[in-house]
């Protein structure tokens, strides 16, 4: 058994993997998304991710309480983390945070490419890219007592088809039979959400909508329409859009090597610092590879609004954690954890995902599409855990 976290790349195959994904009797998954292989992490490696989202989640602890933000019902219920994986001088690598979110959308995805995945490399039932569950309970009807507990829930999204997040609330409407709708399609009647039609009551939403993403001129509305259903079930709740996003790493203490700051606290901000090369900058709301400025300048650095809107983060060097065994071609990788909050108890880990470039850049719009690249799972064995 290595002492060192390490990671290792099963090759399934670009066709294999089509058929299996049909196979799932799921909607389509776009193939340019998916990677052609999964991972395999040791215990080592479980461990070390294990340390890093425990230290976490303890500094967050202060930005987590609902008193901190001003719409009640209002918690914080999930945690979308990412960590990359980069040099370190002693081991094969370290893990570095490159950013924090507060959404599920991509569970549905996870799910059809767990069963396409696990039908094809046939594996222990022991290893999971999940935390383990109840026994006899499946990973979809496990998840429903949290993201669709009402039979009437409805997931709304800002014009949820013209998105890049479609095929993973296409997918939410196969696996929990939820409507999904675009929040100018609701209306608040008796402290719920109907459709405009009228034809359906809605006691539950599976949020995916994002309130600063929207023009400011719909913003003040769609907040209105949704203070306006008190009565509402929350799974990941739009405050915590706001509550928990990119710049709260720059409220937490960090390793040197993934340090943050906000632009306005930054040491780039006094005039005898003003070399830009060792920095990332990134905007708070940014996400999808929009509003990242990898090489900035220092009048760009000076010029970015504040305060609160924009974090500098020291820049790391990623490494390859393997080769695609067709193409030979090196691939990095960031780990996005899933992580579920649950008051009185323990966090749990619904989806270990893997997003796999050749560049250092797992976001769509930074991809090549080539040989490997994409989505696919983090698999750990369970069995000893």
């Amino acid at each position: 058994m290595s002492a060192w976290p390490q990671i290792r790349l099963e090759f399934l195959g670009v066709e294999p993997l089509a058929r299996a994904l049909s196979a799932t009797g799921a909607p389509h998954l776009p193939q340019s998304m998916m990677s052609d292989h999964y991972a395999v992490g040791n215990d080592a490696l479980r461990r070390a991710l294990d340390a890093k989202i425990a230290a976490l989640l303890a500094a967050l602890e202060p930005q987590l309480d609902p008193a901190r933000v001003a719409w009640p019902g209002a918690r914080a219920d999930v945690l979308a983390l990412d960590l990359a994986f980069v040099e370190h001088p002693q081991r094969p690598f370290d893990l570095a945070w490159v950013e924090i979110q507060a959404f599920t959308s991509m569970l549905p995805t996870f799910h059809t490419l767990h069963l396409a995945q696990r039908n094809l490399h046939q594996s222990s039932p022991d290893r999971l890219p999940h935390d383990t569950l109840p026994d006899g309970t499946g990973w979809v009807d496990h998840l429903r007592q949290w993201v669709a507990p009402h039979a009437a829930t409805v997931l709304i999204e800002d014009r949820p088809r013209a998105g890049i997040s479609w095929p993973d609330l296409d997918a939410a409407r196969h696996w929990w039979n939820v409507d999904v709708h675009d929040w100018r399609e609701l209306a608040a009647a008796d402290g719920l959400l109907t459709s405009n039609t009228g034809s359906r009551r809605y006691h539950h939403v599976w949020n995916r909508l994002i309130l600063s993403d929207l023009h400011p001129s719909e913003r003040p509305r769609a907040e209105a329409l949704l203070r306006a259903a008190p009565q509402l079930g929350w799974h990941s709740h739009p405050a915590w859009y706001e509550g928990i996003h990119k710049g709260s790493l720059a409220d937490v203490p960090l390793a040197a090597h993934e340090t943050c700051h906000w632009i306005e606290d930054s040491p780039l901000r006094a005039p005898y610092h003003a070399d830009p090369e060792p920095w990332v900058a990134k905007s708070v709301h940014g996400h999808s590879g929009v509003g990242v400025l990898l090489t900035p300048t220092a009048a760009q650095l000076a010029a970015l609004p504040s305060p609160r809107q924009w974090i500098v983060q020291k820049k790391f060097r990623q490494i390859p954690i393997g080769q695609h065994s067709a193409s030979q071609q090196l691939l990095f990788g960031e780990v996005r954890c899933l992580l579920g909050l649950r008051p009185g108890r323990a966090p749990w880990v619904m989806a270990w995902i893997l997003r796999c470039s050749i560049n250092g850049n797992a976001t769509l719009t930074g991809r090549q599409t080539a040989p490997g690249e994409g989505m696919c799972l983090l698999y750990f064995d369970t069995a000893n855990r």
